[in-house]
């Protein structure tokens, strides 16, 4: 859990005049003090763990996720941060149709690669000192507006905006393309668009960048986890591989001596049947040596008979 000693020391409280503030900002102002609104810590601080965890979750899935902050206290933040988790980023100004129509913006971005292309092998080409010179003008003006995003990668994850009243077009372009907002919403902002609503000082650079940084670790953690998981993917595919491998060596190894024992199975064949064929031959003939024996009896008894009789006529 954030220390609110800690949003404090940063002037994530203060708001702005309280003649300047929007209705809607209601339920996360604490009070006022000498005509300012005082934002309610406690609620920024849930606010801020709750995009985190948002964040991580996105991060995790490797979605990525546009930081947009075009006001002066919050460029450099935003700056480094894109940078630093390899993320697309917007400070200098938002082009109209980024995530609306990024088709066209794209090209662009293919014009900036385009000329960064020629001025890197200027050697190759035979362009003069004026037109060299002319194409790295071009360069460093689409590097401020595109130069950002171009590691934009569909489908986005998430937006962060600092400032929705600065980062209008950007906010509505969001809603309009479905995607989720994070945003550090001051007391004179309507915060009715956004998604995900942190209530603090906007303006003030150390408050920008303490949020900021906070959700940038959530969002590197994220990054983490599914690092780990791809690993882990990468693992049970190699073991399977391996398995696979080892039952085929397996195979090959029980071949030859699954050959020699139907070998010995055909060897051994040609007398089984000769068995079969001659217990069948003894079955077919046992009824008849039954019968013969039977009559044989028959003749013995009759024998037997006979003689008894003719014993008593002669006495």
């Amino acid at each position: 859990m954030i220390d609110f000693r800690d949003l404090v020391k940063r002037g994530v409280h203060f708001g702005h005049q309280t003649s300047k503030w929007c209705p809607k900002m209601a339920p996360y102002i604490w009070g006022h003090k000498n005509g300012i609104h005082l934002i309610d810590v406690a609620k920024s601080a849930q606010a801020i763990e709750r995009a985190a965890k948002f964040l991580e979750e996105v991060a995790a899935q490797e979605q990525s996720i546009l930081w947009v902050g075009t006001k002066k206290p919050a460029q450099i933040t935003v700056e480094t941060i894109g940078k630093k988790l390899n993320m697309p980023y917007v400070t200098y100004r938002w082009i109209g149709g980024t995530l609306t129509n990024f088709s066209q913006v794209k090209k662009s971005v293919t014009k900036l690669l385009h000329y960064e292309d020629i001025l890197a092998k200027s050697e190759n080409f035979s362009y003069t000192k004026k037109e060299l010179n002319v194409f790295s003008k071009l360069v460093g003006r689409l590097q401020k507006t595109v130069g950002g995003i171009r590691s934009l990668k569909w489908p986005l994850g998430a937006v962060v905006l600092i400032d929705v009243k600065k980062e209008d077009t950007a906010l509505r372009e969001a809603n309009i393309a479905g995607i989720p907002v994070i945003s550090l919403v001051d007391t004179n902002s309507d915060p009715s668009l956004v998604d995900y609503i942190i209530p603090g000082n906007d303006d003030s650079p150390k408050a920008i960048n303490f949020v900021m940084n906070y959700l940038a670790e959530a969002v590197e953690r994220g990054k983490q986890t599914a690092e780990t998981e791809k690993k882990k993917v990468i693992a049970a595919a190699e073991a399977k591989k391996k398995a696979a491998l080892e039952a085929k060596a397996m195979k090959k190894e029980e071949a030859p001596k699954v050959a020699e024992s139907k070998k010995e199975v055909k060897k051994v064949a040609p007398k089984v049947a000769e068995k079969k064929e001659a217990s069948q031959e003894d079955a077919e003939k046992e009824p008849a040596k039954k019968a013969a024996a039977k009559t044989t009896e028959k003749k013995e008894v009759a024998k037997k008979t006979s003689d008894k009789k003719e014993a008593q006529a002669d006495k």
